[in-house]
């Protein structure tokens, strides 16, 4: 990973990449929690 400056498109491409990956993690945990409370009962 170099460490270049990074212009306003690659954080705009980076805020995109995290807000997806935030998203995808919060699913993933919204489901997780989701089976528990199913299963547990």
């Amino acid at each position: 990973m170099g460490l270049t400056m990074t212009t306003p498109e690659q954080s705009k491409k980076n805020i995109k990449l995290a807000l997806v990956l935030a998203s995808v993690a919060l699913v993933f945990a919204l489901g997780f929690v989701f089976k528990m409370m199913v299963l547990g009962r």
